[in-house]
């Protein structure tokens, strides 16, 4: 269950009161009743707290990892992109939509923007890859070649056709990254210089507590 959808069922319970209440027209000079405002504070209230609880999870994930990892790898999030409807016609409107609610809530462009100053802080490095160019969800990460179809979101366990290697997407997407960092992409791969990586530093300071990318286990 996402973080909105635990007060979500609340929020239409108190939106739907709100509803039946006097609401303001200023064309028809009509003043908003006592009981439409106090549903509104009662509605405004629960978006601020799931609002806050969001900001405090994405605070305590993103400074457990710059504690961790002094070097940090990521992919350029087009979340608009990411939260597109669904085709007219498709038969999965209802999964995207739910997607759709589960990526907004999770706010994937203030997460890398939080792991970028948290690991800058400490003296880290941030590097953002240009997904475009480096396809990690598409790339097999034991000999490099690009499969398309492993594009679709459906298609959450990959096996090359060319080498036999089997991952799961999520390990595979990170672990073609970690490769593309560190300039080991196998085969067909891509490296580093010829890849579009903005960092969220240019200096490099001491620094202390944190551990290495290799740390991460795939």
């Amino acid at each position: 269950m996402t973080i909105t959808e635990q007060k979500e069922q609340e929020v239409k319970r108190k939106s739907k009161l709100r509803r039946r209440k006097v609401a303001p027209n200023r064309n028809k000079k009509i003043k908003p009743s006592n009981r439409w405002k106090k549903a509104r504070k009662a509605v405004s209230r629960l978006q601020r707290k799931v609002s806050n609880q969001r900001l405090d999870w994405q605070h305590k994930v993103t400074s457990d990892i710059a504690s961790r990892y002094e070097i940090g790898v990521t992919e350029e999030l087009r979340v608009r992109n990411l939260t597109r409807k669904a085709k007219k016609g498709s038969k999965r409107n209802r999964q995207k939509a739910g997607l759709n609610k589960s990526i907004l809530d999770v706010g994937m462009s203030t997460l890398n923007k939080m792991i970028g100053y948290k690991i800058e802080a400490k003296g880290g490095l941030l590097l953002v890859l240009d997904t475009k160019k480096v396809k990690p969800s598409q790339r097999c990460p034991n000999c490099g070649k690009v499969h398309k179809h492993w594009a679709e979101l459906s298609n959450r366990h990959h096996v090359c056709d060319a080498c036999g290697f089997e991952i799961e997407r999520d390990q595979g997407s990170a672990l073609v990254m970690y490769q593309v960092a560190i300039n080991q992409q196998p085969g067909d791969g891509i490296a580093l210089v010829n890849v579009d990586a903005s960092s969220s530093t240019s200096k490099r300071r001491n620094c202390k507590d944190t551990g290495s990318l290799k740390q991460l286990h795939f």
